[in-house]
């Protein structure tokens, strides 16, 4: 399994970021995970069909972490779609993506697939589905409204994506993560439901995470000086994300 980071920028946007979504890349079927807001143009890169996408989680509920939806639902509609699509989301929002669908009109276009609505509770850590050696879960993220973090067991491997955060006992007290994806929303400082790099650095064991990535990236932030600030203390290397940037698990 790969995630490709189809956008790394924050609720700010940037220069040359997209907003930040992901996509989990798996021999039976890939999922985005949020939705920016090109995301025609990022699968075009890389040259991932919209038939290969089953499904779309999303964490939240703020915009920049949804308003690419349209977009990809217009071009799975141009590209002659059939098969089902799957939309994770938490069940308060249920009714407002409903809102969303109705008043792009998906049901005019005529489009050519059913598109699966499937709630789940950010307030308790579940299984939201099994494909093959591929388990996702959802836990409780510390933000602003209910927002669910992303955990994925593929064979003996974790991947934890943080989604917008205050940083997460939940994440620090899990046994095993060889891979975390976190927000970093600032370079420094503490934030009430953000996360900041050094507050990465500082709050969670990076020294037994084999990979740590930095993203939700605002422009014009002294990442870089933190990073060599941490680097003189012994601390591993973190990473900092960019679009179209891969990971395996």
């Amino acid at each position: 399994m790969d995630v490709l980071i189809l956008g790394s920028a924050s609720a700010s946007g940037s220069r040359e970021r997209d907003n930040t979504y992901l996509l989990l890349q798996h021999d039976e079927g890939s999922w985005m995970i949020d939705v920016g807001g090109n995301p025609l143009g990022k699968l075009k890169q890389a040259e991932i069909p919209l038939h290969s996408i089953k499904g779309v989680i999303l964490t939240h509920f703020h915009i920049d972490h949804i308003f690419g939806l349209p977009s990809l639902l217009w071009g799975m509609w141009l590209g002659k779609r059939k098969e089902p699509l799957i939309i994770c989301c938490p069940q308060d929002h249920q009714d407002q993506l409903g809102d969303i669908l109705r008043a792009y009109r998906t049901d005019e276009w005529p489009i050519g697939f059913e598109i699966k609505v499937q709630p789940f509770d950010c307030a308790e850590p579940g299984t939201l589905f099994v494909q093959g050696d591929m388990t996702v879960s959802v836990f409780t993220s510390l933000h602003a409204g209910s927002t669910s973090g992303i955990r994925v067991a593929c064979g003996d491997k974790v991947l934890v994506y943080s989604a917008d955060t205050a940083p997460s006992e939940w994440i620090r007290s899990q046994p095993r993560i060889d891979v975390l994806i976190h927000e970093a929303t600032q370079a420094r400082g503490d934030m009430s439901i953000h996360t900041s790099l050094e507050g990465i650095l500082t709050f969670y064991p990076v020294d037994r995470i084999p990979q740590v990535i930095a993203i939700h990236l605002t422009d014009d932030e002294p990442y870089d000086e933190v990073l060599a600030q941490y680097k003189k203390t012994g601390t591993p290397g973190v990473l900092l994300a960019h679009d179209m940037m891969r990971v395996s698990l």
